[in-house]
């Protein structure tokens, strides 16, 4: 029979507006890369595009040239406008989601054992075994993900050193590391 390790984190608001706000620029951040190299390919694309060379101007590159620059450029406008709307979009889901918290004021917690993790707010109980659970270690978070479209955040502050090498622990033996 296995042993279950309870970890409880008490609610802090402003602990959780951090862990999101981290959530947010961690998952900005993998885009921003890519964003940088599209303006970068776009601004070369422009360049050969509107740069009058003798006898370039006639052939199709040119024109692919050009026209390749504008879309990358309208791509990379879209990518800025995303940013901006889905940062304000996000901060309203996460005041309303703080402030269901807020008013409830329950600990949240974390059940470990060989089989399966648990997450348990005073909303929903989430359980899953090892093999569909993966983690990032970023800094001093932990971005434990149970399934694909969720993310459960530890920050090294909520928790005693001890609890936060168990779950580090149960994490490198049971279930996948991403980068």
């Amino acid at each position: 029979m296995s042993q279950n390790i309870i970890i409880e984190f008490a609610f802090n608001e402003k602990r959780e507006r951090e862990n999101q706000k981290f959530y947010f620029n961690y998952v900005w951040g993998k885009i921003l890369k890519n964003w940088i190299k599209i303006t970068a390919c776009s601004a070369v694309f422009l360049f050969l595009g509107f740069y009058p060379i003798e006898n370039f101007d006639t052939s199709f590159f040119y024109y692919f040239f050009k026209y390749g620059g504008i879309c990358l450029t309208g791509y990379s406008l879209v990518m800025i406008n995303q940013y901006f709307a889905s940062k304000k979009h996000f901060k309203k889901e996460i005041d309303i989601l703080i402030e269901k918290f807020r008013i409830k004021n329950e600990p949240h917690f974390i059940i470990l054992n060989d089989q399966s993790i648990e997450f348990k707010n005073p909303f929903t109980t989430i359980n899953t075994v090892w093999e569909n659970t993966s983690y990032v270690i970023s800094g001093d978070y932990i971005l434990i993900i149970p399934i694909n479209s969720l993310n459960y955040i530890i920050h090294k502050s909520e928790v005693s050193v001890f609890e936060f090498e168990t779950i580090i622990e149960y994490l490198h033996k049971h279930s996948k590391h991403r980068k």
